[in-house]
């Protein structure tokens, strides 16, 4: 049996910069393990041309296609069916974009099988089901069609134990060209991993209905071996966690320091935190365990929009937060969101001055994305422009009207950008870091000349 994984191309700031689609690895590892002499290939949008691209998926031979997609990808993603010459493939398609379509919608661009929720054993389960025939009812986590309507079956429980997971299938990807890629961007040949999944925090704008809002764990053992593959098999520099939040668990962060420090003494990696997650002691240990950058959500300088946000953080805890990173010496991203209904021009002046004040390494900024089925789309649902739609997404505009605000919102985001790179001059080769980096926010002019040309 042959079996193909798609990752769809996506539009975005970050479509230049690509990772490698570890989610779509993991699942593949499941299935060789489950049976060695499965064949299996990835393909991802991220890397190839649009030609190349459209030409590998109108030329797929394979008994099954599985495709996994964001918000953003969806629109790519239901064109895929379609695409395919070859006839009786079964389609699979899952991922955090399936919840924000009709699955009627899903059904009509040709896919059998909806996946909710983590993949890992559903797909080893709907294999071993399409290859002997068996019906799907008793599979965890699915929705398909049967005499023209819809089965839904029990929601699949989350892995609680991440060290049952096999390591991702990383020899079926193209890691030279995405550790060359990085090393290219940022000077460090960077590997990416992921330690954990879920998040207890619940910011309004965040989807949490595919990892969930309970933490579960890689152990710190565990975490070392993978890294040694990375370091020894694959050629990486430096490692980045790109875990919801890798500072979620003090003591699981601090074992993990102890055997770096151990194990691989003067490797160093990256990992994404939060403002009140950290404290000056663990943030040592980091660093004297090889943590050379943090990026930390600090989203606004504004109290007002922190709240609106729900983000439960203050001001003076981000500030508290930056200033024991920068003493400590691990370099500071920070993530800012702007375009939030209700934000004025003060609002605005509130972030600069933080940022004036807390000499982050480099800033990223987005627009926020009342992504629908969250908090923030329920509060700001009326204030969204008529027509948007959300399977094609571009995550580069705004999808709130004009005249929430005070000044153009693509201004605002030149404004604050422009503010940083006068202020610190010494930064603006801000492509060389590892878990962001500054953007001025490209019109979609810009990304469209981007994407013809990549």
């Amino acid at each position: 049996m042959k079996i193909i994984f798609v990752l769809p191309p996506m539009k975005s700031p970050y479509s230049l910069q690509p990772e490698p689609p570890l989610g779509l690895a993991y699942l593949a590892a499941c299935l060789l393990e489950y049976r060695s002499n499965l064949q299996i290939e990835i393909i991802d949008g991220s890397l190839l041309s649009r030609d190349n691209y459209y030409d590998n998926i109108i030329n797929i031979e394979a008994d099954i296609v599985g495709v996994s997609t964001t918000m953003s990808q969806l629109n790519q993603a239901l064109m895929i069916p379609h695409m395919v010459k070859q006839k009786n493939i079964k389609f699979i398609i899952g991922g955090p974009g399936i919840y924000n379509l009709p699955s009627s919608q899903v059904y009509e661009s040709g896919y059998s099988v909806i996946c909710y929720g983590e993949g890992e054993r559903t797909v080893v389960e709907l294999v071993h089901a399409l290859e002997n025939g068996l019906p799907l009812k008793d599979i965890d986590g699915i929705s398909y069609l049967k005499e023209g309507k819809e089965v839904k079956t029990h929601p699949r429980e989350p892995i609680k134990n991440l060290d049952e997971i096999p390591f991702a299938a990383r020899e079926l990807l193209d890691m030279e060209k995405y550790i060359g890629t990085w090393k290219m961007i940022t000077g460090v040949g960077v590997a990416s991993a992921i330690s954990s999944r879920g998040c207890p925090f619940s910011c309004r704008f965040c989807d949490k209905r595919t990892s969930g809002g309970k933490v579960r764990f890689m152990s710190p053992p565990k975490m070392i071996e993978e890294m040694k593959l990375l370091f020894e098999v694959f050629g990486a520099e430096m490692v980045f966690f790109e875990d919801d939040l890798f500072t979620a668990n003090r003591r699981r962060v601090l074992e993990f320091c102890d055997l770096m420090e151990k194990e691989l003494p003067g490797k160093i990696w990256a990992a994404l935190s939060r403002v009140d997650t950290i404290d000056p002691q663990m943030l040592s240990r980091m660093k004297q365990a090889g943590c050379v950058e943090l990026a930390l959500g600090a989203e606004s300088g504004s109290q007002k929009i922190l709240d609106l946000l729900g983000k439960e953080i203050t001001v003076n805890q981000i500030e508290n937060a930056f200033r024991w990173v920068k003493e400590t010496g691990i370099r500071a991203g920070m993530f800012l969101i702007i375009g939030v209904p209700g934000e004025t021009q003060e609002d605005i002046e509130m972030t600069k001055r933080m940022i004036l004040k807390l000499e982050p390494d480099y800033i990223d900024i987005s627009y926020l994305m009342p992504i629908p089925g969250t908090e923030m789309h329920e509060m700001t649902k009326c204030q969204i422009k008529d027509g948007v739609d959300f399977s094609n997404y571009n995550l580069i505009e705004s999808v709130y009207r004009d005249d929430l605000f005070e000044v153009e919102i693509e201004e605002r985001g030149r404004e604050i950008m422009e503010s940083f790179l006068t202020a610190f001059k010494d930064k603006v080769n801000v492509a060389r870091s590892i878990c962001g980096g500054a953007r001025i926010l490209p019109t979609t002019t810009q990304m469209e000349e981007e994407t013809l040309n990549n």
